[in-house]
């Protein structure tokens, strides 16, 4: 019976440890001055954005198979960059969802691709164009660029 508990303590141990592997939680904070921009480019994940009182931008990245990830931030006087890429060899079975907390007074530009986006705190007319392919895609005009 002893040796039963032993291999199953063991077992359990072992899937705890693996389990570590495939999930990673990360956190990237940046003070920007007011009207600054957050430039964001994410490739295949959720993305949900909220806006905050305050001067501090939050990111908060949570990855299944953080080793398919390719991440980088960094920030200047412009504002703050922040680049989640999935990476093409192994990222077929990895998933992401990135938590975008910004300050209100803060401009953000977002480049997403094959990604889901939700917005919290939303008081605006949206307008959507359609899609022939069904995926949507928002193209600004040249002069507004």
């Amino acid at each position: 019976m002893m040796q039963h508990l032993n291999t199953l303590t063991q077992i359990v141990n072992a899937a705890s440890a693996v389990s570590d592997l495939t999930r990673k939680e990360a956190q990237y904070r940046f003070v920007v001055a007011e009207g600054g921009t957050l430039y964001v480019h994410i490739t295949s994940a959720l993305v949900q954005i909220q806006r905050t009182d305050g001067t501090a931008v939050e990111v908060s990245a949570s990855l299944q198979v953080p080793i398919a990830w390719r991440i980088a931030a960094e920030q200047d006087d412009a504002g703050a960059y922040f680049v989640a890429l999935r990476r093409s060899v192994v990222g077929g079975l990895a998933s992401a969802q990135f938590t975008l907390s910004v300050p209100a007074s803060l401009h953000i530009m977002l480049r997403l691709e094959d990604a889901s986006l939700q917005i919290a705190g939303v008081s605006a007319l949206l307008e959507l164009p359609p899609a022939s392919d069904g995926r949507l895609r928002i193209v600004l005009p040249e002069a507004s660029r």
